[in-house]
């Protein structure tokens, strides 16, 4: 059976980069890198780079069992050369043959433990083969050797998940994260970690404190995680009965009713979180944002509120800015609108909102430019393509 690639394609276990690299296992590299040992070895056995020579034919051509038998011959000739076992190795992963991989990219990092390709290969050998504490421990030092292979320290992580050792695979993770941030198979596992995470939480909070308003607040969070609304305001609901005077509990309740569309419940447990905490500003701006359309005065109001504690909330100045174009106020709402713009340029609908305005004020030429802008970033949206 071949080996499979754990999780999501299309990441590759041992990517074309990966086996490219092992391919600097051959002879003639490995004398290269090698000790003089190689060398003796070379001069003893003249035909050992004639017989590399074939073997790469060989798999060239799709000829797997040919290319073997000619690195077992290499192996025979010249059984110090680690880039024939690391080769060899690789050849029996690809074919899934893990048990006749494992012994040959054991020997090839016994006999130079320098290289990183054949380590990590063993690494993702003993991961398909669920030994997990030995994958990490390869990992680990493959990781050492380089830095940059990502792939090493993605399967680094999913090892330590596996094993449970959560802070080492969030270490881990982290640090992938930070070189590659927009890698789903990172986020994917990253997401799965989590899950792990709070689970554990779960299950620790459950058994001290079965009573704990927390309870309700971590199954609410996973079910938002998850889009379902509806079970999150539930949950918070439970919440706010154990822990009343909680007024986030209250904010988060709102939230969720809001996205689930029920407008009235929202604005109620809305304004409930402001009656406990006055400075709570997400609230306020989420309030004008339902207000807005009845009553932009207000709306102006509560945004301005928030605005006093966090200035640089870009959905709240764009709220204030069409309630200032709803009450005839053309040179604030400008305003207002251009600082959302400053802080999100990405948003098309405050860009369509901006060129209403200059429109309002007489501003002909800068409308054009902003309905430009919108229908362009419209059109990304629409038509992913169009970003490239």
């Amino acid at each position: 059976m071949r080996p499979i690639t754990p999780f999501i394609q299309p990441f590759e276990l041992v990517p074309r980069n990966k086996a490219k690299a092992s391919c600097l296992l051959s002879v003639v590299a490995g004398v290269a890198l090698g000790t003089s040992a190689h060398l003796h070895a070379q001069q003893k056995q003249p035909d050992v780079t004639q017989l590399y020579q074939e073997a790469k034919a060989a798999e060239a051509a799709g000829h797997q069992d040919e290319a073997i038998g000619k690195y077992q011959l290499m192996i025979r000739s010249a059984p110090g050369l680690a880039a024939a076992h690391s080769n060899l190795g690789h050849l029996y992963y690809q074919a899934g043959k893990l048990d006749q991989a494992l012994p040959e990219l054991l020997r090839a990092c016994q006999l130079d433990k320098t290289i990183e390709p054949p380590r990590a290969l063993l690494g993702f050998t003993y991961y398909q083969l669920r030994r997990f504490d030995d994958a990490a421990a390869q990992l680990k030092i493959a990781v050492s050797l380089n830095p940059k292979d990502q792939i090493a320290r993605l399967f680094l992580a999913r090892s330590y998940l596996e094993t449970g050792h959560l802070e080492l695979a969030q270490a881990a993770l982290e640090e992938a994260r930070k070189q590659d941030p927009k890698n789903p198979e990172i986020l994917f596992t990253l997401g799965s970690l989590y899950s792990n995470l709070a689970s554990s939480a779960f299950s620790t909070i459950q058994a001290v404190a079965p009573d704990s308003y927390l309870i309700e607040v971590l199954l609410a969070k996973a079910s938002a995680a998850a889009e379902h609304y509806s079970d999150a305001a539930e949950h918070y609901a439970k919440a706010i009965q154990r822990a009343p005077q909680n007024a986030d509990l209250y904010y988060q309740y709102g939230h969720a009713l809001w996205i689930n569309s029920n407008e009235p419940a929202a604005l109620e447990a809305y304004r409930h979180a402001l009656e406990l905490n006055p400075y709570d500003y997400r609230a306020s701006w989420e309030i004008a944002r339902i207000l807005l359309p009845q009553n932009p005065g207000e709306a102006i109001q509560l945004v301005t509120d928030a605005l006093k504690v966090d200035p640089n909330l870009p959905e709240a100045l764009k709220i204030r800015g069409q309630a200032f174009l709803a009450t005839s106020q053309t040179e604030p709402a400008i305003n207002d609108l251009k600082q959302s713009i400053a802080l999100d340029p990405d948003d098309a609908t405050t860009h369509f909102q901006l060129a209403r305005a200059y429109r309002q004020a007489g501003l002909a030429d800068q409308a054009k430019e902003e309905d430009a802008i919108y229908r362009k970033l419209q059109n990304a949206i629409n038509n992913p393509q169009a970003r490239q």
